[in-house]
Order: structure tokens, then C-alpha cells, then sequence
């Protein structure tokens, strides 16, 4: 699997990078996986490709404060990002690994594995409804996808040293919820995980066995992910 480590300014520009890099391997399958980290400096909101706005966010309070409000590709729930909290995006073929080919075989085949290494004997990380992974009953990552006809863009978070705090203050209680949730308010649904940005990319790299150095999508191709989708306000107040 090719890695890359790469961070850009704004939410949209990663979304962006993000859905380039999956429609490039569409288009050129010998491309193969790639697994690529990234984190954000300053709050952003990610929402669901099917979120919507007036649920999910407190719009007037982002704008107020000038928080970006963007909407991934990938399905999902909405999310707050930034110092703290790690990203991850990974690309990968459904052709030649048969356990992508379905939503939760998917989500099985990435979560599980990953659940377990960030485990220790003091610290259970398990796999929480569908597309969760937490601490006991608290939450340390979500995740969400986008599936193409032969490839699928997983969107991945990790909580490991994030302000808390501004989840609450930028999301209201979220219309859908896992079940082991139990209707709890963002404080008492999430934690960080005790782990340095260092070792979790270290356990992501070795998890997904991602030791090749990737190379960027085409520049023609991120831009046209940029203008036609992620730069266009409409595309983010649609819902």
C-alpha cells in the first residue's frame, strides 16, 4: 500500500485531495491502495454527504467565528476536526480484496484490525456499531466511506488530544445515533486515546502494511475535485 503524509490549509482543499486521489485509482486501477494521514491546525466541520445543515451544525455559531463548515463525499455524520484529532483517508481496491466488496465486510476488514492494535492490556479498543471504534463506551474514532464501482474512499478520524469542548458548543445532538450511544451528549460520548501523533500513524502504517511512498493525484485532477464540488457554497447548504 502507498502512504502519504500530507496536510493541507482547509477542509475543502483535503476533501478535495481526498476524492482525487479515489478517482484517479477508478480511473487507473493498477494505481492500487493508498493510505494517506493528514490533520487539520485550526476547528472545521465535516459534515456527511447526506447531512443536513440546520441539524447537524450550529451554522450561525461557525460562521459567527468563522469555522468551515464543509461536506464530504462520504457518507457519515457530522464531525468536528482539528488540533488534536488525527485524520486518515485510505483508497482501496473491492476487486482484489473480496471483503470490501460489501458496507460492513468493509468496515469489518479495516476497523478490526485497527481496533486491536491500538489496544494494550491496560486499554480495550473495540468496535462500536457499525463504524465506530471506542474505549469501553466512549468514542476515539468515527468513520465513513464513498464506494465507487471498483474502489472505496474510507474517511477515518482519531481523537487523541483534541479540546472536547468545542463539540458540543459546534454540533447540536446528532438526529441519528449507534445504538450504544444511548442518546448521551458529546462530552459524555467521546475521549481521547493516550497515544502521541507519532505512534498512531506508526500503527496505521503497520496495520495497513502502507511502506511505499505514494505520489500526488494530479494537480488537473484535485482542481476539478476543488471547483466543481468542494469550493462551490451551494454544494454545502444543498441539505
Amino acid at each position: 500500500m502507498e502512504y502519504i503524509n500530507h496536510c493541507l490549509p482547509t477542509l475543502k482543499e483535503n476533501l478535495a485531495f481526498d476524492e482525487a486521489m479515489l478517482l484517479e485509482r477508478e480511473a487507473d486501477p493498477t494505481r492500487g491502495n493508498i493510505l494517506r494521514v493528514w490533520k487539520m491546525d485550526t476547528l472545521a466541520v465535516a459534515m456527511g454527504s447526506g447531512g443536513k445543515i440546520n441539524e447537524e451544525v450550529h451554522y450561525a455559531l461557525c460562521r459567527r467565528e468563522g469555522v468551515e463548515v464543509q461536506r464530504r463525499s462520504s457518507g457519515g455524520g457530522t464531525v468536528v476536526v482539528g488540533a488534536g484529532c488525527l485524520l486518515y483517508t485510505m483508497v482501496m481496491d473491492s476487486q482484489t480484496d473480496l471483503a470490501l466488496g460489501t458496507i460492513s465486510g468493509s468496515y469489518e476488514r479495516i476497523l478490526e484490525p485497527l481496533a486491536k492494535a491500538l489496544s494494550r492490556p491496560d486499554r480495550e479498543v473495540t468496535r462500536k456499531g457499525i463504524s465506530d471504534l471506542a474505549l469501553g463506551e466512549l468514542k476515539i474514532s468515527g468513520s465513513a466511506q464513498q464506494r465507487k464501482r471498483r474502489f472505496i474512499l474510507h474517511h477515518g478520524t482519531l481523537l487523541l488530544n483534541m479540546d472536547l469542548t468545542q463539540i458540543p458548543r459546534l454540533l447540536p445532538q446528532p438526529p441519528r445515533q449507534p445504538d450504544y450511544r444511548l442518546d448521551r451528549d458529546h462530552a459524555s460520548f467521546t475521549v481521547n486515546l493516550d497515544l502521541t501523533e507519532e505512534e498512531a500513524i506508526d500503527t496505521l502504517r503497520k496495520v495497513f502494511k502502507a511502506d511505499i511512498q505514494g505520489t500526488h493525484p494530479p494537480d488537473a485532477c484535485i482542481q476539478r475535485s476543488y471547483s466543481e464540488r468542494f469550493n462551490d457554497p451551494t454544494w454545502v447548504i444543498r441539505r
